[in-house]
Formats: structure tokens, sequence, C-alpha cells
């Protein structure tokens, strides 16, 4: 772990640190679409389309940072694990890819 930059190992105790129950996910994400969903129902309710066009302009905008986001971090996550396989052993052969959802 030696050869990993501070920024690989940080992303990694990120991802480490993250909740993985679908419960706790959906709380993690929910901070971001429910307000701007509930203020485009909102306006539905009312028939004001501007606070449709508001809640949904937040909504794509949320989406675009989250995906910003995770496009950042992805190339330092695959580099520290490739350091780290790198630096295991590398006669072992790559998993087999898991089957195909049904």
């Amino acid at each position: 772990m030696n050869d990993l930059t501070s920024e690989e190992r940080s992303t990694l105790s990120r991802f480490l640190a993250e909740r993985t129950g679908r419960l706790d996910i959906f709380f993690t994400y929910a901070i971001y679409f429910v307000p701007s969903l509930l203020f485009g129902c909102y306006g539905m309710w009312r028939g004001d389309f501007a606070a449709v066009a508001i809640g949904y302009v937040v909504m794509v905008g949320l989406v675009v940072y989250l995906i910003a986001r995770q496009g950042r971090s992805n190339p330092i996550f695959r580099s520290a694990i490739r350091k780290l396989l790198d630096q295991g052993s590398a006669e072992e052969a790559p998993a087999p890819n898991p089957p195909p959802a049904a």
C-alpha cells in the first residue's frame, strides 16, 4: 500500500466506509431527489409550470453532479486497485466474469 497516493488512499477509504444496505443507499440519495420531486409535484398540483420546471432542472442538475463526482473518483479508484493487484501476486488468474442476469 506504499505505492498508493494520498488521493488513492482517500478514495479507497471513502469507498470502504460507504453504506451498503439498500435502505441506507436509498436514504443517502433521497436527500438529493426527494425535495425537487416534492417541489415538482407541488407545482403540478397547483398548476404552476415554473415550480415544475424548477423541480425538474434541480433534479437534472443533481444527476449531472452525481455523474461528474463518479467520473472524477472512478479513475483514481481503478488506479488504486490496479496498483494493489500489481503488488499482490501477478501469477493469479483474473476472476471469471459473473453470469449474465436472468
